[in-house]
């Protein structure tokens, strides 16, 4: 016959338990299931009444909230310390990084953000927005495969009239594009700012003469630079919507990184941010191999693959990362053509062409000056991309 278990009350509602069944909090108090809580930061156990839900994180007890959280007073949550807050200068309160990215307004004269328009100075923070501002993409054009492209260009303005340059941008390009603030380009002692596009065709890009009279324009006027600058990149989003499945990518990312050093020339850069090394994985003998499997169907979120040479951590798109950055109307072209055609020569390739060397950069070759109508500009760098040098500082206008 099996002892009678001497039951134990709860601490907060006095009802008996086996002892199993009850948790200790750090002050020796015991609870059961239905009135404690489990600190996801601390590991340890409390009274239920005395837990707070952290936004993104969990449940964390009184004293982990009290000590390591910031509370938003626009959306009214808790947020742990580890995330951004923001102080706004007009109200005087903080606010979460995704309320200030949908609600505040950034001043990039005053350097500070405001629940309304800045009343301090010109107000050059309703041109440029911060980081973070991403809306909901508009699609320019037709394509037939569903093949969009939008672009990231950096650019340092030495004359330093943000305004000036900014508000001719919007004049030009309308809601075509819109313009974010970015840390890293001020790096080499300019201000600047990231002219982002919406998604749109090769077809629609090669016609948009408003685009490329604007970056002549930031050129000449503001002395806009982007090639010689210090730390300023040209990023080429394609739409994942225009490939027609897994295999299609693996063939794409394979010619890629086949012809990493061809890729580089092209794009005139070998960055940290735009490593090709990527794709290799060490075998049982600690012996780094070719694999590019873990791009295609399982993208990590670590930061080796977010600078990637193509980053592929984006749900909807594919971020080809390796060019460097150009103020020529020519060079960002011929960027955009390259997305276009790695992505639809790769298209209907079979294993047997595979097999028998279509991946090469001289068939690639082949195809594009088969094809140079539809790539002109392409066609004329890879005409003579054996003579580009990586990160060359003298050509500014390539």
């Amino acid at each position: 016959m099996s002892d009678e278990i001497e039951l134990v009350e709860c601490d907060s509602c006095s009802t008996g338990y086996d002892p199993d069944e009850l948790a200790t909090t750090l002050n020796s108090r015991v609870l059961c299931s239905e009135c404690r809580i489990y600190c996801e930061r601390c590991d340890n156990y409390d009274f239920e009444e005395n837990s707070r839900y952290v936004e993104g994180v969990g449940t964390w007890c009184e004293p982990c909230a009290d000590n390591h959280t910031f509370w938003c007073e626009a959306c009214e949550c808790l947020y742990s310390e580890n995330e951004s807050s923001y102080h706004l200068e007009d109200i005087g309160s903080y606010w979460c990084e995704s309320c200030c990215s949908d609600n505040a307004n950034w001043c990039d004269s005053c350097e500070v953000y405001n629940r309304e328009e800045c009343g301090s100075c010109d107000g050059i923070g309703r041109l440029i927005n911060q980081y973070s501002y991403k809306p909901k993409p508009v699609f320019y054009g037709e394509d037939k495969n569903k093949l969009h492209f939008g672009i990231e260009l950096e650019m340092e303005i030495r004359d330093n009239n943000l305004e000036d340059s900014a508000s001719y941008v919007m004049e030009m390009l309308g809601d075509f594009t819109y313009l974010k603030e970015d840390s890293s380009i001020n790096s080499g002692g300019y201000r600047g700012f990231e002219m982002v596009s919406h998604p749109a065709t090769l077809g629609y890009f090669s016609t948009n003469t408003n685009l490329w009279t604007t970056l002549d324009y930031l050129r000449k006027v503001h002395t806009a630079r982007s090639w010689d600058a210090k730390s300023c990149g040209l990023h080429i989003h394609i739409s994942r919507a225009g490939f027609k499945g897994g295999a299609h990518t693996h063939r794409f990312l394979s010619l890629i990184y086949k012809n990493s050093d061809k890729m580089m020339k092209l794009g005139g850069r070998k960055s940290q941010y735009a490593r090709f090394n990527d794709v290799y994985k060490d075998d049982e003998f600690d012996r780094p191999y070719f694999t590019l499997a873990h791009k295609v169907a399982h993208p990590s979120n670590s930061m080796t693959e977010r600078y990637s040479a193509v980053n592929t951590q984006n749900q909807h798109t594919l971020e080809l990362r390796f060019f460097r950055g150009t103020m020529n109307p020519e060079g960002v072209l011929s960027a955009i053509q390259l997305a276009h055609a790695t992505v639809e020569y790769t298209r209907d390739l079979t294993l047997s062409d595979v097999k028998m060397g279509a991946l090469s950069w001289e068939w690639f070759s082949d195809w594009i000056q088969a094809n140079n109508g539809l790539y002109p500009e392409l066609y004329m760098r890879m005409s003579r991309v054996d003579k580009l040098v990586i990160d060359s500082q003298e050509l500014v206008n390539a």
